[in-house]
């Protein structure tokens, strides 16, 4: 049933021999063959038509070029300036706030060198006080330790003085011992 003409198909449907489906898929593919006669060229493709092609191509794009040029160009040249604007201000700002950051940061370092120095002449003059203290200590102590090897140096030399001046007693008696020994005593 597939080798037979679309023709045959609709007779044979017409008097009752096939199924309305089938029928119509015949009628479908015979118009179809005839509409192949009719349409030989794809419509834009066909050289008859293109004055009326040019024509609507031509409103078309005026249309559009007004529509764009009208509506669509001021608000995106008008998104661009704010953009522009706002970047700029943007960027203003940060300069500003990048100029008092750099300010802040040489009132600090100035700040932070002057603590550095008053706290470098506290250390020093603690550092004075405390030597000064030391000093006048030591001074003392050496004082006090004067004081007491003169009174010592004096015990020595009045235990000296006592001593030689015992000698020659001591001397005498002790040469009356040794002669004692060694002479007998011739009594």
């Amino acid at each position: 049933m597939a080798g037979e003409s679309a023709e045959t198909q609709l007779h044979d449907a017409a008097h009752g021999g096939v199924d309305a489906h089938a029928v119509d898929a015949a009628h479908g593919a015979a118009a179809g063959a005839h509409g192949a006669e009719h349409a030989a060229a794809f419509p834009p493709f066909d050289a008859s038509l293109f004055p009326s092609q040019i024509f609507w191509f031509v409103v078309t794009f005026g249309a559009l070029y007004f529509l764009v040029s009208t509506f669509i160009l001021p608000k995106v040249a008008g998104v661009l300036e704010k953009r522009a604007g706002t970047i700029k201000a943007d960027l203003d700002g940060a300069a500003l706030k990048s100029a008092a950051a750099d300010e802040a940061r040489a009132d600090m370092e100035r700040a932070t060198a002057k603590a550095r120095a008053d706290a470098r002449a506290m250390v020093d003059a603690a550092r004075a006080d405390v030597m000064a203290k030391l000093t006048a200590e030591q001074e003392q102590a050496e004082a006090r330790l004067a004081d007491r090897i003169r009174a010592a140096e004096a015990k020595v030399n009045d235990a000296r003085t006592k001593a030689l001046a015992d000698v020659p007693g001591v001397a005498q008696a002790l040469a009356r011992e040794i002669a004692d020994k060694l002479a007998p005593a011739k009594a």
